[in-house]
């Protein structure tokens, strides 16, 4: 199966779900999260903001936000820059209509212990299908 096949199954798949069933799912994955070590060792994170059709992850940083040090991506043309998050008031829509942070306090990724990335669709192994620009894989090859 092609990417973009996956995209259209995946999307036509989500539109099915209620707010109820997309909050709970929101709330398996991410008390999941919260129960890795990955995440109880990290001090810094970088995740995103969500869009309205992706798992919501404001609820998540609201709760850990004053435990951790939250990150955010501000796209750059081709590139994201990560820049700390400072509450859903700091935010401005940017690219894409995503919610991402102001400013010039850009860290590069090696200051970040643990990165959460949105995908449309993994795989048994942990590939991810995303929404097809490469930004989140040009930022994870540098990991």
């Amino acid at each position: 199966m092609k990417k973009e096949d996956i995209r259209r199954l995946i999307r036509s798949c989500k539109s099915l779900l209620d707010d109820a069933e997309r909050r709970a799912a929101a709330e398996r994955v991410f008390n999941r999260l919260e129960q890795s070590a990955a995440f109880m060792m990290a001090d810094t994170v970088l995740i995103y903001h969500s869009l309205p059709d992706e798992l919501s992850t404001i609820a998540f940083l609201n709760k850990w936000r004053g435990t951790k040090r939250f990150y955010l991506p501000r796209v750059n043309g081709v590139n994201l820059d990560l820049l700390p998050y400072a509450g859903e008031d700091a935010l401005v829509t940017g690219a894409y209509a995503i919610r991402e942070p102001e400013g010039d306090e850009s860290v590069s990724i090696d200051e970040i212990d643990l990165v959460v990335v949105p995908g449309v669709a993994y795989d048994r192994t942990g590939k991810r299908v995303g929404r097809g620009k490469g930004i989140y894989d040009r930022l994870l090859q540098s990991c």
